[in-house]
């Protein structure tokens, strides 16, 4: 994930792990799963006022930066087992193909571990939510480390994790081998 150079654009993404940590041993052998999935949209998209066009600006590169970032800091990750795949498109495409994408191969940061996405929160905001799922259990980057604990804290995650690899490791195919959905 290193060496994306930027680019113009919003779009989709798919992130895949390829290292040796315990937790995501299931699908670190192909990139079949991917471990998250998201998209950008264009500046001011969010709120539907003074929508950029979807080719101006960087926001697909952005998104994938602060990842990368999130990643870097992460106490037990290394960005280097890190492989990204990315589609710049229209703005009008990326929530249908994010939403199937997260429907079918059921990515465990997307799926368990939700909040990998989230940016900081800020202010008095900060000190009174609860941590997000990814980062009680991938400790590291200040700003959610400073949220409060998840309750039952990082093990019982690291189980749903475990559980949920075992069943959707693979890539969900029909009798005649071709995804859910296909033509």
């Amino acid at each position: 994930m290193d060496m994306v150079r930027s680019f113009n654009g919003c779009g989709i993404y798919a992130i895949y792990y390829a290292g040796d940590h315990e937790l995501y041993t299931p699908i670190s052998t192909s990139f079949d799963v991917p471990i998250y999935v998201g998209k950008s949209d264009p500046e001011g998209g969010r709120k539907g006022v003074e929508v950029a066009e979807a080719w101006e600006g960087t926001p697909l590169w952005t998104r994938i930066s602060i990842h990368r970032r999130k990643l870097k800091a992460a106490a037990d990750l290394e960005v280097e087992d890190f492989y990204i795949r990315y589609l710049p498109a229209d703005d009008l495409f990326t929530p249908m193909a994010e939403r199937l994408m997260i429907r079918d191969l059921q990515p465990v940061w997307n799926v368990i571990l939700e909040g990998f996405g989230v940016n900081p929160q800020g202010g008095p905001r900060e000190a009174k939510q609860m941590r997000p799922k990814w980062h009680e259990v991938h400790a590291g980057v200040p700003w959610a480390d400073r949220m409060r604990p998840q309750p039952s804290g990082p093990e019982p995650l690291r189980n749903a994790v475990r559980e949920h690899l075992a069943l959707h490791a693979k890539p969900p195919t029909s009798a005649d081998g071709r995804p859910p959905g296909a033509i």
